[in-house]
């Protein structure tokens, strides 16, 4: 208790000014997307799912990250996420001043998220986890809470200024919240744990030792069913909510309060993988939503419903992300931590632009969201036995 009470005493300000951080970075995009859908399809007449099959281009910068992850191994955090945040922010200005055709928006959305993830969660995890041994799991799941904060404001102030001001406006709100407070946080508050090299906390399996392992090949492909299926929920949670009666602006409020439920999955999911068997942990969140599948599913325009379905699915968005890291530092330490996180992430990558065309074009075939909200319920249930497959390779050290 004391080497952990000693963590937080060095660290804390690195949890906080990561946590704030992101909230201004790429993973609050998943809350904000859809807000811009209507608005972008209505005024340059495409389809959704020519928008969704534009937006899966995300794919293709999310490949960077490997790359970028082995950058921030090798040179730092600090680097990488300030000229990331500064490159972010640029992008939002590229889509608030797009000339409305699908390939530039696509070219755009490609950068968007390439450049993104110098800014994304696997770099500020390597920053928290450097301080971190005893009480990892909650203060990445603590730092991973400031995503799922900000956009419970966030989410609210983008649609207002959408209403008022235009959808261009949106965009330019969030590259300004990139720009002046993403930054001058990172400056002044995130940073890895200064170390010598032969020190003990840098010792970890090297490439060979992660391509081969079972482990790593579970938890990368467990990623693909359970991604696919919470960024095809969330690129489409505000037009599946208004297709069903439900105002924009109540839609707007679901989207705040399915924020708040993640903040609570985070920080309950950073707790237990602390406390309890990792992969139990891992399976029972990422089952969860399963259940809020099938609340959607029978929605049918009920706001008290839809609350519930949200609610469930924000049980493993809050906890998705947090875990991946926490179980990376698990099984193989953090000699490679930011770039075997990195392929993670262009496995989310895979899975998310995945989801989000699945999503779009049966859209476009039915004119619904059912029947994919369906699918997803055992999409989640294969990614739960999967983590749970994981068993003892992710166990404490004294479990």
């Amino acid at each position: 208790m004391s080497e952990a009470r000693g963590e937080w005493r060095r660290g804390w300000r690195v949890v906080l000014g990561s946590a704030l951080a992101l909230g201004t970075a790429l993973p609050v995009w998943n809350y904000v997307s859809s807000l811009f859908v209507v608005h972008l399809t209505g005024e340059f007449g495409w389809t959704r799912g020519q928008l969704a099959s534009a937006t899966s281009a995300a794919f293709i910068g999310s490949l960077a990250g490997p790359f970028v992850g082995k950058l921030a191994d090798n040179i730092g955090v600090r680097p990488v996420l300030g000229l990331g945040l500064i490159g972010y922010a640029c992008m939002f200005l590229a889509l608030a001043f797009q000339p409305g055709t699908l390939l530039a928006y696509t070219i755009i959305i490609m950068f968007h998220t390439m450049i993104g993830i110098a800014c994304g969660g696997a770099i500020f995890s390597r920053a928290v986890a450097s301080w971190f041994e005893n009480g990892r799991g909650f203060a990445l799941g603590l730092t991973m809470t400031g995503v799922p904060l900000s956009a419970a404001f966030i989410a609210p102030a983008v649609q207002w200024m959408i209403d008022n001001n235009g959808w261009r406006s949106g965009y330019m709100l969030l590259a300004g919240l990139t720009l002046c407070l993403g930054l001058p946080l990172v400056l002044a508050l995130v940073r890895e744990r200064p170390r010598p090299p032969e020190a003990a906390f840098e010792l970890g399996a090297d490439w060979g030792q992660i391509i081969r392992s079972p482990g790593f090949w579970l938890l990368a492909l467990s990623l693909l069913p359970v991604n696919a299926a919470g960024t095809g929920v969330m690129s489409a949670m505000a037009p599946m909510l208004t297709d069903q009666g439900i105002s924009a602006a109540t839609a707007a409020q679901l989207v705040a309060l399915f924020a708040v439920a993640v903040i609570v999955a985070r920080l309950a999911a950073g707790w237990s993988i602390d406390r309890f068997p990792p992969h139990i942990v891992a399976a029972v969140v990422t089952a969860a939503p399963a259940l809020g599948c099938v609340c959607l599913f029978y929605a049918d325009g009920s706001a008290a419903w839809a609350t519930v379905a949200l609610l469930l699915i924000g049980v493993q968005q809050g906890a998705e992300i947090d875990l991946v890291g926490y179980l990376l530092a698990r099984l193989f330490g953090m000699r490679n931590f930011a770039s075997a996180y990195g392929v993670c992430v262009a496995f989310l990558g895979l899975s998310g632009a995945a989801g989000v065309a699945w999503f779009g074009r049966s859209f476009d075939a039915s004119g619904s969201y059912g029947s994919v909200v369906f699918v997803s319920i055992f999409a989640y249930l294969l990614g739960a036995a999967l983590l749970y497959a994981l068993g003892k390779r992710v166990a404490h050290p004294t479990g």
